[in-house]
């Protein structure tokens, strides 16, 4: 009888049941990462390699999760030592090939893609390594046409245009210009600007600086020419997640009024965006803006999405800003507060990619203004091709008092992007 016992313990059906728990373990660990549980997920596929520790699928699936959860090296390591014994790995050469894209390594990206390829020239997920690799280290050549106009009749019709491209392994250079005219029922103005910079990243932190100059030209003063410069500095430790904190000088001149009062901006702003979970998204952000007549407004914003159904997100946002002193020319309350329900739909088919959204909440002008029915609704409609290549329109409808620069009681704008790979 014992003997028997042991037989049943050691033969076909122990080792069905083995496999039976170390596939569950591997499918609940990926479950787990999905929903941002990466240490939980990692305990499970480390349970699933116990019986084989050299198990390929499961230092594949481990090193995805670590990669997910932010650990890139050590996801680096597992691949490796999963390619070391087997090089024709495709699903570790193209996991491999996205830890090197998230450090910002084009080049060993690019060469795990067309290994995978090379092995299986119909692999999706090898193809979309490729062309997301190429998206990044190609030159484009970036347009756009936008209009804007309030109920207080001011409207503006402004252009730009950018080129860039690489110049070394995380190096990347470009160059701009720009031009706007601005109308109100009682004056016109221009502007023409330019401006060139550089973007560096490398691994988890990337950097950024342009500088340039505008040149204004109010109907009702003389023109004036200033410089302009930003920079920003972003830090992604995981996929995830990140943050950034940037600074920008340039003049006031949302709209024609503004152009002959010579005001100029300093702005410091950050953020952060992160995914929890799978299909949860919180983000949020500050700053202060020095007006150069002596005023100050300070911000600060936080806002929750998540998907309710395939396509379908709903979220909630908060926004409050205020400035020290009462402005002339510009919107300027003492205390703003927004806070609204979102809701929307993601459209992402073949080519095609757009999103219909709105929001719908209060909003508080002045620290004694009363609260008044907020809403805005938004609409972008987007189609890819080839590498890297895309063209979208988009619109936005608001009575948010914030959105113009005058607080006028409807904000209106609309305007095409299309960028090209050269």
């Amino acid at each position: 009888m014992a003997a028997l016992v042991l037989l049943a313990a050691t033969g076909p059906l122990a080792a069905q049941q083995a496999e039976g728990d170390r596939a569950r373990d591997l499918r609940l660990g990926l479950q787990l990462a999905r929903a941002g549980r990466y240490d939980s997920a990692l305990v499970h596929i480390a349970r699933a390699r116990v019986t084989d520790p050299s198990d390929p699928e499961a230092r594949v699936i481990e090193a995805r999760v670590l990669a997910w959860s932010g650990r890139l090296e050590a996801a680096r390591v597992r691949y490796d030592s999963v390619l070391a014994v087997d090089p024709r790995n495709v699903e570790a050469l193209i996991g491999l090939g996205y830890v090197y894209h998230w450090q910002r390594r084009a080049g060993p990206a690019m060469r795990m893609a067309r290994a995978a390829l090379a092995l299986d020239s119909r692999n999706q997920d090898a193809r979309d390594l490729r062309d997301a690799v190429r998206t990044g280290t190609r030159s484009a050549l970036e347009l756009s046409a936008n209009w804007s106009n309030d109920s207080d009749h001011n409207t503006s019709w402004w252009q730009t245009a950018e080129v860039s491209g690489p110049v070394a392994e995380g190096l990347r250079l470009f160059a701009g210009a720009n031009l706007l005219e601005a109308s109100d029922p009682i004056r016109d103005a221009v502007r023409v600007g330019g401006e060139a910079g550089f973007t560096w990243a490398a691994g988890e932190v990337q950097f950024g600086a342009a500088a340039g100059a505008r040149r204004l030209s109010p109907e009702t003063a003389d023109p004036r020419t200033v410089a302009t410069y930003r920079g920003r500095f972003s830090w992604r430790p995981a996929p995830a997640w990140g943050a950034s904190i940037g600074y920008a000088r340039y003049p006031f001149d949302e709209i024609a009024s503004l152009f002959d009062r010579g005001l100029d901006l300093d702005v410091l702003e950050a953020g952060f965006d992160a995914r929890p979970a799978r299909g949860l998204s919180v983000y949020g952000g500050g700053g202060a803006v020095w007006i150069s007549d002596g005023n100050t407004r300070t911000w600060v914003g936080l806002g929750v999405t998540g998907t309710v159904a395939r396509r379908f997100f709903a979220g909630v946002y908060g926004r409050t800003l205020g400035y020290d002193e009462r402005g002339v020319g510009y919107f300027s309350p003492d205390r703003f507060n927004l806070l609204e329900v979102l809701a929307g739909y993601n459209l992402d088919s073949g080519p095609w990619n757009g999103r219909l959204s709105g929001g719908l909440g209060g909003q508080e002008i002045g620290r004694r203004g009363a609260t008044q029915t907020e809403w805005h609704v938004e609409a972008r409609l987007g189609r890819r091709w080839g590498v890297g290549n895309r063209v979208e329109a988009f619109g936005l409808v608001t009575n948010s008092a914030v959105s113009s620069t005058t607080g006028a009681f409807r904000y209106r704008s609309a305007g095409l992007l299309a960028r090209i790979g050269l």
